[in-house]
Formats: C-alpha cells, sequence, structure tokens
C-alpha cells in the first residue's frame, strides 16, 4: 500500500479518522444500551436439580424438578416441579411455589408464566403481598410490568388497615405510593376498625382517595346503617372526610332502651329495640377524624327518632321538610335541624310518657337540641296537642318540662316575618298576645300583652293566664264588639275572670267612649257561651212617655238549665200604667216535640196623683198561652194551641199594630191524629175553644164597643167549645182491585167513606123584646148568659168511576150519600092564625139521609199559530172544555116515591106551601129542599209562545183563561147561573196581572132586582152584565247610582210583593227599618195596585183602590231611607204612611221609626251597640203608640 494518497488520507488521517472514531463509539454505545435493555426480556432457567428435554406436539418441551429456579427481569419464581416451553415461552410450575419482585411476594400452589405477556396466572391458595398490602384469592392473575391484575373467587385485600372482600377485584398499584387501587365486584364488603361496607360493586381509586360503592350499597358503624343507590367515600391521607349519597339515601340507627308495659295490671318495664330513621334523595356525610361529625340530607327528607329519659321509652318524634342536617357528638346525635316546610309529630308512649296525646308542629325551620331536650320552631310555627293550637313566628319546646315559650320571633337576627303567638283551645276562644307560655301537661299558660275574641267580643290584657281548663285571668284588661286596634267604646277593668262557655266577670269596670272614660260601675258580668244559650241577667231600659209616665221596662232573667228547656221572665213598670210581668218557658226535643208556655200577666194602675187612690178600681188582667207539637211515632201528631185571658183590655190597648189592637179572641185548640197509610185510614180528634173576650163591652150599652141588638132571637156568642170532635178516613180506594197490567172499566170505580162525631158546648146571650107601652119597645140582651149542647155523627161516602171514552174524552160520574144523626131536632107547632110555625125542641135520636149525583166529561184541543215576528215564532193555544151535569133532590119532597119526614108542611090561606126544617138550628144543618138539575160548563184556555233567543227554543206561559157557568134546569125562573172568569198572566216575564170578572145574564130592575128576563143590547142580542171585577198587580222598580249612569228598571214582581192588598195596611212595620236595596243600585220600590168594583145595582156602584208603596234608598254606604205608605185613591186619601231611616256606625246603629198620624201614630228613635250581647247599651226615645208597650 503506498502511504501519502488522498483516498488513504481522508480514511486514516485527518477528517476522516474523526468519523471513524465516531461511528466505532455509536456502536459500542448501542451495543452496551441494548445489553441493558433488553437484557432480561427472556425468562432463564437458571437452576433445576433435574431436567428432560421432550418433543411434544412438534416442540420442545423442559420438564424440571428439584430446586427449580426461574428469572426475567427482577422477578424469581421458585418451585419443585415445573415445565418450560422455550418458544412460546410459558413456563408452568408447582409445588411450593413462590416468586419475588421488587419486594411483592406471591405463593400458590400452581403458577403459569406467560413470558411474552408478563403475566402470571395462579392457582391453589395464591397469597400476593408487598408491605403495604396482602391480597388472597381463588385465582390471581398478576400483571409483573405494571404491578397490577386480577382476583377472582373468594377475593380478600388488606390494605391500610382495611379488607375488601369480592368475588373478582382488578387492582393496580398507585403511582404516588404503594397503595394500589381497586374495582371490587360481587358480594363486596370492605371492613375496617369501626365500620362495614357492602355492595354490589366498589371502586377505589388511590390518586384521589375516593371510593365508590354501587349496587345497592350500605355501611355499617356501631348501631348505625348508611344505604343509598350510591355511596360516594372520600379520604384525605387514608382517613374518611366526606359522604356521599346521590340518590335515596336511607340512614337507619339501633336505639336499645326499656319501655313501660302492663300485664294482669302489674307495670314492669321490659327491654325494647327501635330503629330511628332517616331518608332523602341526597345526603351528604362530614367526617373529623375518620367519626362521622355531621350529615345533611336534601330533598324530600324525613327522620324518625326515638325518645328515651332515662333509658325508658317516651315516644317518637317523626319530622320532615326539604333539608336535614343532623350534628354528631361523642358518636351520639346531638342536634337535628329541619330547614324548609319544616313539620312533625310527636307520638307519646301512652305508659312511659307524661304527655297521652300526639303533638304535631310545622315551621319554615326546626332546630332539635337533644342534649338539651329542647326544640326551637322559627318562622311560622304551629303546633298541635290534644284539641291546643299555637301558632307564633317562634316555638321553644322544653321536652323536660313540657313547657312551650312562644315569641313573635327569636332573639337571633333572622328573616323570617314576625308572628304574634295564637293560641287556640278546643272549646275555647283564640288567643293573642306578644309573649306566650304553655304548658303542654297542666294546660297552664300565660300570655303578656294578649287578646282574645269571645262570641262578638275582643279582650285584652297586660297579661293572661289560665288557672284551669275553663277558668282564664286577664289582668288590666279591656272589653269590646268593635274590631278596630282603637275601638269605638270599650269596658276598662283591672281584673277580669272569664269561665269558659260561661259568663266573663269584670271589676271594676268604667265604660269608654272614644277613648273618653264616660260611667264607672263596681262590676259587670257578660254572657260567654260561644253562640249557645246562656243564664243571666236582662238589662232593662229606662224612659218616659205621656201615657206610661216613667217607667222601666225588660228588667228580668233568662234561665237556661239545659239543651232542652228554658225560661224567660222580665217584668215592665210605668207610673201611669201600672206593673207588665211575663213569663216565657221553651221546650225541645228533637225529632220528639216542641213547645213553649206564655204567661203575662198585667196590673193596671188607676190614673190618679193621690197614692192612697192605688188600691181603688184596680184592674187587673191575665193571659197564657200553650203550644205544643209533637210527632210519635207510627205516623201519629198531637199539636195543641191553648190561650186562656181574663180579658181583652191589654192588647186593645197597648198593641202596637192594629192588627194586634183587634185580636180580641182566646182560640185554643188540641189535637191528636193517626195513619194508616199502607190501608188508606186514619182517625184524629180534636178540642176547640173560641173566647170572645170583649163580649162584656159588647152587651154593655155604655162601651163604644156596644152591639145593639135589632130584632128578638138575636145571639152573641160568649165561648164556643167542641168537646171533642172525631173523625174518621178511608182514602179513596179501588172497589175492584186488580194487579194486571190491563184493567177493566169496572177496575176504576173508587170509593172512600168518611165518619165524624161533633159535641159542641156554647155559651151566649141572646137578645128580646122590651115593650114599655103599646107604642114604645126597643131590644136588649137578656141579662143572663144560655148554654146549649149539641152532639152530631155524620156518615159520608162517595163512588166514582174515572172512565175514557173515544180515547180523547175522559168521564168521571160520581155518587155521593150523607148520613146525620143528631140527638136533638125540633117539631113544629102550627099556628092557623099566623099560618107559621113555632118549634119545638125534641131531645132524642133523628137521622137523615141526603145525597147527589155528579158526571163531568172533558178534553183538550190544541191549536197552533204561526207568527213569525222577531224572535216570536208560534202561538200555541190550548183549550180545556169541561160540561158536566149534577142532581140533588128536593127533599121536602118524596124522594123515589118515600116521604122521608124530614120536613112538617102546611099550607096557608093562598094555598102556598109552608115548610119546617126539622133539622134547621141543629149541627145537622139545614135540609136541602130546592131541587137541582145543573149542566157545568167551563173553559180553560192556556195561551203560550215559543222564541228563538241565543239559538235555542223557549217556551213562554202568556196567559190563562178560565170561564164557567151552569144552567139549572129545575129552576123556575133565571136558569142560568153568573158568568165567571178569571185571566192571570206575566207580561214579559216582569209584570203579574191578575183580573176576576162576574157577570150576569139577567137584568136588574131598581126596585125590584134581578128579573127573569135576559139583559140584551139594542140589536138583541144578549149582554151579560158585568156585577163585579178586582184588578190586581205590582212593580218594582229601581235605579242604579249614579256613577254607573242611572238606569230605571221594572224588575220581576207580583201581588204577592203585598199579600193584604185588600186590608187597611196592618202589616208589621219592623221591616221598614232594614228594607234593603239590591247590590249596586241606588234605590227600589214597590208598588202594589188593587182596583175592585160591585155592580150588583147599576145604580150603586162600590168601587175601591187601593196602591200600596214600599221605598228603600241607599242615601249613602252607611244611610238608608225607607218609606211605605198606603193610598186609598177613590177617596184620594193617605190611609196611613210611615218612615224609616237607618245608620250603620260601624260597631253602633241608629233606626229612627216614625208614623205621622194614624192609629199606628208614633216615633222611635234609637242608638245602640250592634252586638247582641250589648244590645242594652243604647240610647232610645219613644213616643205616641211605641211608648205604650213595654219592650
Amino acid at each position: 500500500m503506498k502511504h501519502g494518497s488522498k483516498s488513504d488520507y481522508l480514511f486514516y488521517g485527518g477528517k476522516g479518522s474523526i468519523i471513524i472514531n465516531f461511528l466505532m463509539k455509536l456502536f459500542f454505545l448501542i451495543v452496551i444500551f441494548s445489553s441493558i435493555l433488553f437484557c432480561d426480556d427472556r425468562l432463564y432457567l437458571e437452576k433445576a436439580d433435574i431436567m428432560k428435554n421432550r418433543t411434544v406436539n412438534d416442540e420442545s418441551i423442559q420438564y424440571i424438578s428439584g430446586n427449580v429456579i426461574f428469572s426475567k427481569g427482577s422477578l424469581t419464581m421458585k418451585c419443585q416441579n415445573g415445565t418450560h416451553n422455550q418458544n412460546s415461552g410459558i413456563a408452568t410450575l408447582v409445588d411450593s411455589v413462590s416468586s419475588i419482585q421488587n419486594n411483592r411476594h406471591l405463593t400458590c400452589d400452581t403458577l403459569i408464566f406467560f413470558s411474552k405477556e408478563d403475566k402470571i396466572i395462579t392457582y391453589g391458595n395464591p397469597h400476593l403481598w408487598d408491605q403495604n398490602y396482602e391480597l388472597f384469592a381463588d385465582t390471581i392473575i398478576v400483571y409483573t410490568k405494571n404491578d397490577s391484575g386480577i382476583a377472582l373467587g373468594s377475593v380478600i385485600l388488606e390494605q391500610k388497615g382495611q379488607t375488601i372482600k369480592s368475588d373478582r377485584l382488578e387492582y393496580k398499584k398507585s403511582n404516588i405510593d404503594t397503595t394500589i387501587s381497586y374495582s371490587a365486584i360481587g358480594n363486596v364488603s370492605i371492613i375496617d376498625s369501626s365500620r362495614l361496607a357492602v355492595c354490589g360493586r366498589a371502586n377505589y381509586n388511590r390518586s384521589k382517595e375516593i371510593t365508590s360503592l354501587e349496587l345497592n350499597p350500605k355501611i355499617s358503624e356501631g348501631k348505625q346503617i348508611i344505604s343509598g343507590e350510591k355511596i360516594i367515600l372520600s379520604y384525605e391521607n387514608e382517613i374518611l372526610k366526606n359522604l356521599l349519597i346521590p340518590d335515596q339515601a336511607h340512614v337507619q340507627t339501633v336505639s336499645l332502651g326499656f319501655q313501660k308495659r302492663i300485664v294482669d295490671s302489674t307495670s314492669f318495664l321490659d327491654s325494647a329495640e327501635f330503629f330511628d330513621d332517616l331518608s332523602g334523595a341526597f345526603l351528604s356525610g362530614f367526617f373529623e377524624n375518620g367519626e362521622l361529625d355531621s350529615m345533611r340530607l336534601e330533598g324530600m327528607s324525613t327522620t324518625l327518632y326515638h325518645i328515651f329519659e332515662d333509658s325508658v321509652y317516651q315516644g317518637n318524634n317523626k319530622t320532615s321538610g326539604d333539608t336535614i342536617i343532623i350534628n354528631f357528638k361523642n358518636k351520639e346525635t346531638n342536634s337535628i335541624k329541619v330547614i324548609g316546610g319544616a313539620e312533625g309529630t310527636f307520638s307519646p308512649d301512652t305508659l312511659g310518657s307524661t304527655l297521652k296525646e300526639p303533638i304535631v308542629y310545622s315551621a319554615n325551620r326546626i332546630n332539635y337540641r337533644l342534649p338539651e331536650k329542647e326544640t326551637d320552631l322559627e318562622g311560622y310555627a304551629k303546633i298541635k296537642h290534644d284539641g291546643t293550637d299555637l301558632e307564633s313566628g317562634y316555638i321553644n319546646v322544653d321536652w323536660e318540662t313540657d313547657i312551650l315559650n312562644a315569641l313573635p320571633k327569636p332573639d337571633s337576627p333572622d328573616l323570617f316575618e314576625p308572628i304574634n303567638p295564637i293560641i287556640i283551645e278546643r272549646g275555647k276562644d283564640p288567643m293573642s298576645g306578644t309573649k306566650m307560655t304553655y304548658n303542654l301537661k297542666t294546660k297552664k299558660g300565660r300570655v303578656v300583652k294578649g287578646g282574645t275574641k269571645a262570641d262578638d267580643g275582643y279582650y285584652t290584657g297586660s297579661e293572661i293566664r289560665n288557672e284551669t281548663k275553663k277558668t282564664v285571668f286577664i289582668k288590666n284588661s279591656t272589653y269590646t264588639t268593635c274590631e278596630l286596634d282603637t275601638p269605638h267604646f270599650h269596658f276598662e277593668s283591672t281584673k277580669m275572670k272569664i269561665v269558659q262557655n260561661d259568663v266573663v266577670i269584670a271589676r271594676p269596670i268604667i265604660l269608654h267612649l272614644a277613648q273618653i272614660p264616660i260611667i264607672g260601675v263596681p262590676f259587670g258580668i257578660f254572657p260567654h257561651r260561644g253562640g249557645q244559650r246562656h243564664s243571666g241577667w236582662i238589662m232593662p231600659t229606662y224612659g218616659e212617655s205621656k201615657s206610661r209616665g216613667q217607667y222601666l221596662d225588660g228588667l228580668g232573667f233568662y234561665w237556661a238549665p239545659s239543651q232542652f228547656w228554658d225560661s224567660k221572665i222580665t217584668t215592665s213598670f210605668g207610673d201611669r200604667q201600672g206593673l207588665l210581668f211575663r213569663m216565657n218557658n221553651r221546650y225541645h226535643l228533637r225529632y220528639k216535640f216542641s213547645g213553649s208556655l206564655y204567661l203575662r200577666s198585667q196590673q193596671f194602675l188607676v190614673n190618679s196623683k193621690n197614692i192612697s187612690d192605688l188600691s181603688n178600681s184596680r184592674k187587673a188582667a191575665l193571659n197564657i198561652r200553650w203550644a205544643h207539637k209533637q210527632n210519635m211515632r207510627n205516623s201519629q201528631s198531637l199539636n195543641a194551641n191553648v190561650t186562656y185571658s181574663s180579658s181583652g183590655d191589654y192588647n186593645k190597648k197597648y198593641g202596637i199594630t192594629q192588627s194586634e189592637r183587634m185580636n180580641q179572641k182566646a182560640i185554643s185548640n188540641l189535637s191528636y191524629s193517626k195513619r194508616w197509610p199502607k190501608s188508606k185510614n186514619s182517625i184524629s180528634t180534636n178540642l176547640y175553644s173560641n173566647q170572645d173576650l170583649l163580649i162584656n163591652e159588647k152587651i154593655d150599652t155604655a162601651s163604644s164597643y156596644y152591639i145593639k141588638p135589632t130584632r128578638s132571637g138575636s145571639q152573641l156568642n160568649i165561648i164556643n167549645k167542641t168537646l171533642p170532635n172525631f173523625s174518621f178516613r178511608h182514602g179513596q180506594s179501588n172497589l175492584f182491585p186488580t194487579t194486571a197490567k190491563t184493567k177493566n172499566w169496572y177496575n176504576n170505580i173508587n170509593w172512600n167513606y168518611g165518619l165524624t162525631f161533633t159535641n159542641k158546648d156554647r155559651d151566649f146571650y141572646e137578645s128580646e123584646k122590651i115593650t114599655v107601652d103599646d107604642t114604645t119597645s126597643f131590644y136588649q140582651w137578656k141579662e143572663n148568659k144560655i148554654n146549649e149542647q149539641n152532639s152530631v155523627w155524620s156518615h159520608s161516602s162517595s163512588i166514582n168511576a174515572p172512565q175514557k171514552l173515544f180515547k180523547y174524552i175522559s168521564i168521571n160520574p160520581s155518587l155521593s150519600i150523607r148520613s146525620v144523626w143528631v140527638d136533638k131536632y125540633f117539631n113544629g107547632i102550627w099556628n092557623d092564625t099566623t099560618f107559621s110555625f113555632s118549634k119545638k125542641q125534641i131531645e132524642g135520636f133523628k137521622a137523615r139521609t141526603t145525597g147527589s149525583f155528579s158526571i163531568n166529561a172533558n178534553t183538550k184541543l190544541y191549536g197552533i199559530l204561526p207568527v213569525p215576528i222577531g224572535p216570536l215564532k208560534v202561538i200555541r193555544h190550548t183549550a180545556s172544555p169541561s160540561i158536566g151535569y149534577s142532581y140533588t133532590p128536593d127533599f121536602s119532597k118524596p124522594v123515589f116515591n118515600q116521604d122521608l119526614g124530614y120536613f112538617e108542611i102546611k099550607k096557608d090561606s093562598l094555598g102556598n106551601r109552608i115548610l119546617f126544617d126539622k133539622f134547621s138550628g141543629t149541627l145537622a144543618g139545614s135540609t136541602p129542599k130546592s131541587e137541582n138539575k145543573s149542566m157545568n160548563f167551563s173553559l180553560n184556555n192556556i195561551f203560550q209562545a215559543k222564541v228563538l233567543k241565543n239559538e235555542e227554543e223557549k217556551k213562554i206561559d202568556l196567559l190563562t183563561w178560565r170561564l164557567s157557568t151552569s144552567y139549572n134546569f129545575a129552576a123556575d125562573s133565571m136558569n142560568l147561573s153568573n158568568l165567571r172568569s178569571s185571566i192571570r198572566s206575566k207580561i214579559a216575564g216582569k209584570l203579574n196581572l191578575d183580573i176576576s170578572m162576574t157577570h150576569d145574564f139577567y137584568k136588574y130592575v131598581q126596585g125590584a132586582g134581578r128579573i127573569s128576563d135576559y139583559n140584551k143590547n139594542e140589536k138583541g142580542l144578549i149582554v151579560p152584565r158585568l156585577t163585579s171585577a178586582r184588578f190586581s198587580t205590582g212593580f218594582r222598580f229601581s235605579g242604579k247610582r249614579w256613577a254607573n249612569e242611572t238606569i230605571n228598571e221594572t224588575d220581576v214582581d207580583s201581588t204577592e210583593e203585598d199579600n193584604d192588598l185588600l186590608n187597611p195596611g196592618l202589616n208589621d212595620r219592623s221591616t221598614l227599618t232594614n228594607n234593603s236595596v239590591k247590590k249596586g243600585n241606588l234605590w227600589n220600590t214597590n208598588v202594589s195596585l188593587s182596583y175592585t168594583i160591585s155592580a150588583y145595582n147599576p145604580e150603586k156602584i162600590n168601587k175601591t183602590f187601593w196602591i200600596n208603596t214600599t221605598s228603600a234608598f241607599q242615601v249613602t254606604k252607611n244611610w238608608k231611607v225607607s218609606y211605605r205608605a198606603r193610598f186609598n185613591m177613590i177617596e184620594r186619601d193617605l190611609v196611613n204612611h210611615s218612615f224609616s231611616i237607618y245608620r250603620d256606625l260601624h260597631c253602633w246603629e241608629l233606626s229612627l221609626n216614625w208614623t205621622p198620624g194614624g192609629m199606628g201614630q208614633g216615633i222611635n228613635l234609637r242608638i245602640n251597640v250592634k252586638s247582641p250581647t250589648l244590645r242594652d247599651l243604647k240610647y232610645e226615645k219613644k213616643g205616641g203608640l211605641y211608648s205604650r208597650s213595654p219592650f
């Protein structure tokens, strides 16, 4: 080789030598690095006492035994027997297998190592451990490169004081330290020193120190069990810090103690176990040093807590709310806070607790402080216990003393609105104040600056306390019925006592008007019965009038000893009138009987200024009324109305209304009835008495009430008595009854029967003729009264048979028979000179039988008249014609050729028959002596309209028109009876019109009266003559307020608006004061009109035209004025009128009733408290008629 060439220089020297050196160094580095990196990549059999090679399935397998040692990197495996497939890199080790890698040890019976995958599978009691954990399982799979694996079957992992058991466990060693993270699946249990957790799956993340328990997880620690859909445990430095249950949280704690029991009247303590319960949607727990410090439950949270006192069970407390926070101390519950919609119930143990009834409570927030045995209820707090309701802004309950303290709000700053305490006890009125203390056990309490409502009154006081269930004491109290904070009036008292459902007693008591003291009394008593009747004094009214002088009205006492009866006793005195005593007793037993006994006694004083004349001419009057109504079993009833009056002076002199002053009858009635509905039978008996209280004045010629007799034999009844009146009735029944659906004509034949016995006793005065001389005579009443007694039996029966003819015509024949038996009758004594009978009374039995026959037929006809005018579409006319025939014989003549002997018949000188009725003047009454063969006609017309309103058809009744008359074939003349007609209509649904008329077919001749000639017009047509007519109607007008544009309207009305159109306006004026005006209206007026005409004699036509008006004006919200008047339009006279003014004065009211003139002239001004309790607190001024009557 030649030296010094250019190529040699490049290769061996200069820059070439540098490149070569670099490449050589790089090669050696790669070799060294590869040797380091891949030096342990293969599994080496380092030692074996015996080694044999065999070929299996074309592969070389090493069979080794005796102190076998394999190695791969840091992994060393030992056993006594095994196999090794070098091609696949799989080694199987058995007998005393062990391995070690980086201080991680593994022992088992069999080990299979997959070298290419760096995976170990162990069988037969595998045990894996290092200095931080131990793992046991049936099978353990280890990944040697990243220190992770899978344990299968009876897995047990122990690390850091925890033991984890499961069916499967996947683990991986943490990069932070030597602790492993794991995922345990199937029958997982985690055990540490103080708690046990079980679930279906558990995951532990070492880096985050979080354990997640899923699939029905539960954690048990001591007596407590926590469960939920999922439980998440957070640790800090391996110490449990937080617990989270996101859904279906549930905590259960065992409470042990003793429960009081009674067996065979023997009391003893028995050991008992209870479970406190806590549940909600979300739960979070917080731990300090591994111990549970607090727990927060959210979403529909509930808690059940069992309460013990000295280990004896007292009851359970169940609470619910939006959020529940529980604090623990020394592993015991220290406090429970319920926030948001908090409510709960304490259910006491009836044997172990002093409380016997549940306590129901609620608030915005509740705090249970268990060591102090207290509960705080904050914000709209409410407690209910044994009929007692307490409401307040804040309530504190001391369960050890059973004392409640209520305040408007707690002492600490709070956002809740203050609410003054209010307590409501069963059967008592609410009580409120600024502070309240109440003992649940004793039911005693105290209220500071409190108030309560009793009936319609309001009580306040600086301090209110209850001594017993029924007694309440109030200090520095006020009482009023005005609900304003500053009342218009009130009573003040330093001491007040309220006895529940009885009375309120205050002393002393001072009346204040507008906060100004007016008058004081030593004590005051107010009723307090919650609207019930109660005994007590009735305060009098003092006044003065011309007729009565100075008077005191209404002093008395009301006594209500029971719920079944009461008594009211009052007295009144006027120094010009006398003394009045009244007593009214009422009794009532529901569904049994009710009634009243009223007694009134008057002592009239002589009108003299000399006191010695008081005993002279003294008059007394006594009035007694008894009313009784009783419904008994089996369709029986008993009714009584009994009246006794010693005279009629009181009503005559002191009745306020004219109808009261004209009531001079003492009528008594006692009746009993019994029905048998199935058999249609009934009986009734009646006792009746009617006494004329003015009879002595009617026969006194000096009296203004004297009735002058005009003939001999006139009678004035003193008293009429019916002792008794007995009747039996059998209702209408089928003569031939049948149950068949198709009936024959004879099945419609009906009959009925009635029997009546009447026994009458009558006292009366009779007039007589007094002859002074031949030219002078007069009539007067006999001095002695006459007594008359009569009795009668009456039998009546009828039979009828309604039928249908030609389907559209109804006919009904009827036969009636009546038989009367009397114990007295009269014989006639004929006088041939005067051609007249005189009568002689005969004592003895006499019978009379009469009867009549009738047949009626009717049908209906319909007509339609189309009238398409506006909403009116059709008018329908329904005509119901009826025709009938009736026959009544002349019983003075032979009937069926048989002389009945009811009359004695003689003839006068002209041959006229003179009849004497043997029954006339008896209770049987006169015998019919005029034959009647009448044909009756009637036509009833109904006019209706069909209108279209709001696209709906509606039927409207327009009017009804009825006409009737008859024709008597047996009459000698004037066979036609009067034509009677009536028209009724409601015009446009607003106005009722009632018209009734009577027309006569015959002429009336002045001086001769009616004659048998028909009344005809100039053309010879019969024109019935109007003899009487009555027209009546009523209107109601109203006007709305001006602010709403006044609109006058005519409202629906009828003649019933004033039912007494023809009477002289005697209605009770007490309705005037409170005449109401319809809401929204300013005024309303009711007008009733009645016009009558009587023209029997065309030359003497009598007319009446009455107008009644009642008007009410709502002048302002509180002022009302009413006016009532009655006008005689014929005389153009104002018959009577009256005014009424009413003013609402909030808790007071003013009323003024004034009748300017007439019989009821008077005025009554009254200002009084509205409340019925204080209705005697009033000012009243009376005059005229009002001043006559005591209260």
